[in-house]
C-alpha cells in the first residue's frame, strides 16, 4: 500500500502535537490493535456491544463505573464508592441529553455542548480520562474517549483534561471543548482518509466494515475508529521517546477476534437428564 493521505485531526492546535498519521501506519495499528488479546478491543469495544445489545448500559449502577477498568481506566474501591446516587444521577441526565443513535458530526449544536458537558463531567479521581472510558460506552457514536494520551495528542499535558491549570489560555472545560469539537469538525469536513481506513482494516476485521447486512450503520462508530487512531499512534510516539519499539506500528497480528468471542452466556437450568444445556 502506498499513499500520501493521512489522518490529522490535531491541525491547528499549539504545542507538541501529534503529526499527522500515514492511513498505511493507522491500518498497521488498528489491526494490531484489533488482533490482540490485551488490548481494549475484546474487552471494551466488542464487549460493549453485546451489554448494549444486552440492556446492561440502558440505566447507571453502582457498579457501572467499573466498565471503565476494561479499557485500563483503574477504578478503585474508593472511586465506586464516590459514585453516589447524586453524581449517578447527574451523570445519567448528561448521557440522556445525547441522542443514542447519532454520530458526532451529526449533532445539532445544542447536542454537541450536551457531548462536551457529559465529557466534563466527574469527581476527585474519576475526572475526563476516566470518566470518558465510561461515557462512550453509553454513546459511542457521540462521546470519545479522552483519555491522558488523547489529551497528549492535542499538545496538552497528560493530565490537563483532568487539572484546572491554564494551559495555552485555556482551562480544563475549554480545553475538552476544543478537543470535542476539533473531533466533531475532522469527521464532518474530511470523512474521505477515514473510510479509506476501513476500507483496508476491514478485509482483516470484519467488524470494521463500513455497513454491515440489514445494517448500515458500522459497527464500530467513526468517533471510536478515529479514538483507536488517535490513541495507538500517540503511544507510539511515547514509546519511541523513551528509545522504546512501537507497540503497535508493524507488530505482528493475531487471529480475528469476533463479537461472537465475548458474546454473554445465559445461566440456564440443567436438563431433566442433568446435561448440561451448553455442550
Amino acid at each position: 500500500m502506498t499513499t500520501e493521505v493521512a489522518i490529522d485531526v490535531t491541525a491547528g492546535f499549539p504545542g507538541d502535537v501529534l503529526p499527522p498519521v500515514p492511513i498505511d501506519d493507522a491500518a498497521s495499528r488498528i489491526l494490531a490493535y484489533c488482533t490482540s488479546q490485551h488490548s481494549g478491543w475484546a474487552v471494551y469495544d466488542l464487549a460493549g456491544i453485546g451489554a448494549r445489545s444486552a440492556g446492561l448500559l440502558d440505566e447507571v449502577s453502582t457498579w457501572s463505573l467499573l466498565f471503565a477498568n476494561a479499557l485500563n481506566g483503574r477504578i478503585e474501591l474508593k472511586h465506586i464508592a464516590d459514585f453516589n446516587l447524586t453524581r449517578r444521577r447527574e451523570f445519567a441526565q448528561r448521557i440522556a441529553r445525547i441522542p443514542a443513535d447519532q454520530d458526532l458530526h451529526h449533532l445539532t449544536h445544542d447536542q454537541l455542548n450536551a457531548v462536551i458537558h457529559a465529557c466534563q463531567f466527574g469527581f476527585d479521581g474519576a475526572w475526563t480520562p476516566r470518566i470518558t472510558k465510561l461515557a462512550a460506552l453509553y454513546r459511542p457514536q457521540a462521546i470519545p474517549v479522552l483519555d491522558g494520551y488523547v489529551g497528549m495528542a492535542f499538545g496538552y499535558q497528560r493530565d490537563d483534561l483532568s487539572l484546572k491549570v491554564q494551559r495555552f489560555g485555556l482551562n480544563r472545560e475549554e480545553r475538552i471543548a476544543a478537543i470535542v469539537r476539533a473531533m466533531a469538525a475532522y469527521l464532518c469536513d474530511r470523512p474521505g482518509p477515514l473510510a479509506q481506513l476501513r476500507a483496508e482494516v476491514s478485509l482483516t476485521v470484519p467488524e470494521l466494515a463500513a455497513s454491515r447486512p440489514g445494517n448500515k450503520r458500522p459497527l464500530i462508530a467513526d468517533l471510536r475508529l478515529l479514538d483507536m487512531v488517535v490513541w495507538t499512534a500517540m503511544d507510539d510516539r511515547l514509546a519511541l521517546g523513551k528509545g522504546l519499539p512501537p507497540r503497535w506500528l508493524g507488530r505482528p497480528l493475531g487471529a480475528r477476534i469476533p463479537c461472537e468471542a465475548v458474546a454473554p452466556v445465559p445461566i440456564t437450568a440443567p436438563t431433566a437428564s442433568g446435561e448440561d444445556p451448553h455442550r
